[in-house]
């Protein structure tokens, strides 16, 4: 075979002969090379004159020499794996996260956390918070400390980040750390720890969304400094104030704002206190504002009553009934050393539990006190009675204070030959007469004395808020315009 090529007249300058590489291996494969030449044509092309009638041709070497073979160039060409909704979910989702990438980088690069996020500096930011109670955690009313789990709602407007989503993979909201942006430096006054200082920079995030609508939402255990008065333990109200400010702001700098109520729709009742009411106030302070949050609490009296309150009134009919028993029976000293001993061992096991506090003294331990006041009168009178009694038993008396009272007042003559039938009025007539007037004294005493506790008491007592649950109404103040920059 072979092969005739027409060349045409003009050319002379260049010709691009195929040049058969050897059919034997070498070591960078058997393949065709083109091979460019800038000289005259082959030696063994042969061209006849224009003016014969002859074609001009090419004559190549012959295919049939045993040592040249002609190979046809061979084209390799290698498939992709991949499917094409693969490669398209991989692409998508590589845009997504570049263009979050992007989006941090160009709304947080040149971004100062020290200067206030609003165009019109001359004009305060409105930050509005909402504090939500989670769990009442302590009370201490000895050390007067008072803890609260819960977490606070804060919101402003940033005027310096805002974006439109179809531009970043329609990214509506981003997350940063508390220190990458201006925030609120929220302050907690009285705090246990000196420091108050609220949210945690090292955990704490901040979310954003595209129109530049910022919330911090900082959750802690808030434990403040409170006032006890234990004055009507255990049926005590107390109400502690969480206090929080901006510092380092003014009021024309930074407008601080709580205008709902303090929401309790998440809030774990605490098995010791309840909650009957709950406030927050705003008022101006050292030319700051200062939001008030105050619990009204009281104390949860039903495991009191039946562990502190019950044993003690069983403890006051024991010492009346000290006068019912016969003096000489032998068991009245014993028995009335016994009642005082019970109420010694009983205020002893209740220091732990009573109120530790000298500024109010409990009227609770002034009944305690009274109702031992009473035992030790008991307990002396007692000891004097089996005194006298033993000296002056069967002597006449001349005390007629209840020779009235028992009939004793009737003139009886005196038979000096039958001594019998005369009638004396001895000692131990009088201290069984005296027994019984004091049981009856003892046990108009004590209920006077109970009666008059308790209804001190239960008159301080104070019923659930009806509108503690509900959510309240907001104030005419409102949250700012939002920016136009982001619509």
């Amino acid at each position: 075979m072979s092969t005739t090529t027409i060349l045409p007249p003009t050319t002379t300058s260049s010709i691009v002969s195929l040049t058969t590489l050897s059919s034997q291996p070498t070591s960078n494969s058997a393949s065709t090379t083109l091979m460019t030449t800038a000289t005259n044509p082959l030696p063994t092309a042969s061209t006849t004159p224009p003016s014969s009638p002859t074609p001009t041709t090419v004559a190549l070497p012959s295919l049939s020499s045993p040592t040249t073979t002609i190979s046809n160039p061979t084209i390799t060409t290698t498939a992709t794996t991949e499917t094409p909704l693969a490669t398209t979910t991989k692409k998508t989702e590589d845009i997504s996260l570049t263009h979050k990438k992007l989006l941090y980088e160009v709304e947080l690069s040149g971004y100062d956390p020290r200067i206030r996020p609003i165009q019109n500096q001359s004009q305060p930011i409105y930050v509005n918070t909402k504090f939500v109670a989670l769990s009442l955690i302590d009370f201490d009313t000895t050390r007067q400390q008072f803890s609260i789990l819960a977490y606070i709602r804060i919101d402003w407007i940033d005027h310096n980040i805002n974006w439109r989503p179809r531009f970043y993979s329609f990214t509506t909201s981003m997350r940063v750390p508390t220190r990458q942006i201006w925030n609120p430096n929220l302050i907690l006054r009285k705090s246990v720890d000196g420091r108050g200082l609220i949210g945690d920079a090292a955990t704490d995030r901040i979310y954003i969304s595209w129109r530049g609508h910022v919330q911090w939402v900082p959750e802690a255990t808030y434990s403040v400094v409170c006032k006890v008065n234990v004055r009507f333990y255990p049926f005590d109200e107390q109400i502690c104030t969480l206090t929080f400010y901006v510092s380092g702001e003014s009021v024309d700098t930074l407008e601080l704002d709580h205008y709902k109520n303090v929401d309790m729709s998440e809030y774990v009742e605490n098995p010791a206190w309840i909650i009957v009411g709950v406030s927050s106030t705003r008022y101006i302070r050292d030319n700051n504002y200062n939001i008030d949050i105050e619990f009204r609490m009281q104390r949860r009296a039903d495991f009191t009553m039946f562990t502190v309150v019950a044993p003690l009134m069983m403890l006051e009919l024991l010492n009346i009934c000290v006068f019912l028993v016969p003096s000489n029976s032998g068991e009245k000293g014993s028995f009335s050393i016994t009642v005082f001993l019970a109420y010694s061992v009983y205020i002893s096991m209740l220091s732990d539990t009573l109120p530790h506090n000298s500024v109010e003294v409990s009227l609770f331990i002034m009944f305690i006190i009274v109702l031992l006041c009473l035992s030790v009168v008991s307990v002396f009178y007692t000891i004097i009675q089996s005194k006298l009694e033993n000296a002056l038993g069967e002597k006449e008396c001349p005390l007629n204070w209840f020779r009235r009272a028992g009939g004793q007042n009737k003139v009886v003559p005196v038979d000096p030959e039958n001594p019998v039938n005369t009638v004396i009025y001895t000692w131990r007539n009088f201290f069984q007469q005296l027994d019984t007037f004091l049981f009856g004294s003892f046990l108009v005493t004590i209920t006077l004395v109970t009666g008059i506790f308790f209804s001190i008491l239960l008159r301080n007592v104070t019923f659930d808020d009806p509108d503690l649950n509900m959510e309240p109404e907001a104030t005419t103040r409102s949250m700012p315009v939002l920016t136009t920059a982001a619509a």
